[in-house]
């Protein structure tokens, strides 16, 4: 520990002493480590991240397969088939958009909302901070007119009030009741969707002619998501039979909620996009590389006079490698800050709803860990090679 603080202490004044290079070093780290970093909070965020629920790996989406295309939307009536006859899910729900007006007021508030069957929080495993979650039976019609709201909606439109529930407010101009809020910080509290109402299926919506929902739902313990096909082809191809008018050639698509989250495209986009700035970073180690075999030669004399007095060739190298690292670190902490910049510029850039609601990009642990990492390696990565090179005395 004596000697790896003395080698800081001697790189830190050999740096000081070369601001010319220090300055020019940094600020390319900066920039590579900073890049890497902003577009990994976005790819740890979206691909490498556990989704934000219990047993997460349980959760699936299930869609209706047309006779040309991959998936589709849901009829009601074989949603209501799949729900009835499924012996593989402990929860299944729909669930559809829906926006409401909010009057009561000084004046109407639009919200961003979604109409879903009872189930649907029990499918993601999230409970209400204040109140509860719908009640079985609460999506027929004449039990519906109550509704859960998100945390952010909860604090900016009814000022936190902890006597919320059970208030009845208007929405689209009939009196609905707030039973629960949603916590906060939650995959269900970044603006996606403020207001929850019950799915009521109407008379008109009995049909399997139109396909206006999907449905997402929670594996049972012990069923795995071979048999979770098995049984839903099943009743997929029980419906077919029964109705050929309307489902000839349909079927059933079941698969991880997580793979749905991002699609293939977004998927490439993300890795072409770590794959430049990853390169944005070599370039720089590779310039930096040569600048340091350059101030190398410019200490061969140093080098000598250790080398006579004693220092061994792996005393020289560490020395070399401390000072790189510590380049290195300073470079990864303006990164950090060009980062975090780059990171909400992307963020304003993007169109809205474009990253999913359970995809926080932000400089967490997990990303810190990442810039450390990327810093120390890349000090190593430029370093390494002039060191050998410096080392080499011939005395």
């Amino acid at each position: 520990m004596s000697s790896l603080l003395r080698d800081v202490r001697h790189s830190a004044r050999a740096l000081r002493h070369s601001p010319g290079f220090t300055a020019i070093a940094i600020l390319t780290l900066a920039i590579g480590i900073g890049a890497n970093t902003a577009i990994f909070s976005f790819v740890d965020a979206m691909l490498l991240k556990p989704l934000p629920y219990p047993d997460a790996d349980r959760i699936v989406r299930v869609m209706e397969k047309p006779p040309r295309g991959e998936r589709n939307g849901i009829s009601t009536l074989n949603f209501l088939d799949w729900q009835k006859d499924n012996t593989v899910f402990d929860f299944m729900s729909a669930q559809t958009g829906d926006a409401v007006t909010l009057t009561g007021g000084s004046e109407p508030v639009q919200l961003r909302g979604a109409l879903v069957s009872a189930g649907y929080f029990k499918v993601f495993g999230v409970d209400a901070a204040l109140g509860r979650t719908f009640l079985a039976g609460e999506d027929q019609l004449g039990k519906h007119q109550v509704a859960v709201i998100s945390h952010t909606l909860w604090t900016t439109q009814f000022g936190g009030d902890p006597s919320i529930v059970n208030r009845t407010v208007l929405l689209n101009n009939e009196p609905h009741s707030i039973i629960g809020v949603l916590p906060a910080a939650s995959a269900f509290d970044n603006g996606f969707q403020q207001i929850w109402r019950p799915l009521a299926f109407k008379p008109s919506n009995m049909t399997r002619d139109f396909h206006w929902m999907i449905s997402f739902a929670r594996l049972k313990d012990g069923v795995t998501l071979a048999q979770a096909r098995a049984n839903m082809d099943a009743i997929g191809k029980r419906i077919e039979n029964d109705f050929p008018a309307s489902n000839k050639g349909w079927g059933v698509v079941v698969e991880p909620y997580a793979e749905t989250l991002i699609n293939t495209q977004s998927r490439t986009i993300l890795t072409l996009l770590i794959s430049s700035t990853g390169f944005l970073l070599l370039i720089g180690c590779a310039n930096l590389a040569n600048l340091a075999l350059a101030r190398g030669v410019s200490k061969e004399r140093e080098v000598v006079v250790r080398a006579s007095l004693g220092a061994g060739r792996w005393d020289l190298i560490r020395q070399f490698l401390t000072e790189n690292v510590l380049l290195s670190l300073c470079g990864g902490l303006f990164g950090l800050v060009i980062g975090y910049s780059l990171m909400n510029a992307i963020k304003l850039m993007l169109p809205e709803f474009t990253i999913p609601r359970e995809a926080n990009a932000s400089l967490d642990g997990r990303v810190l860990l990442f810039a450390l990492v990327v810093s120390v390696g890349t000090g190593i990565l430029f370093g390494f090679a002039p060191a050998l090179q410096a080392t080499k005395p011939d005395l």
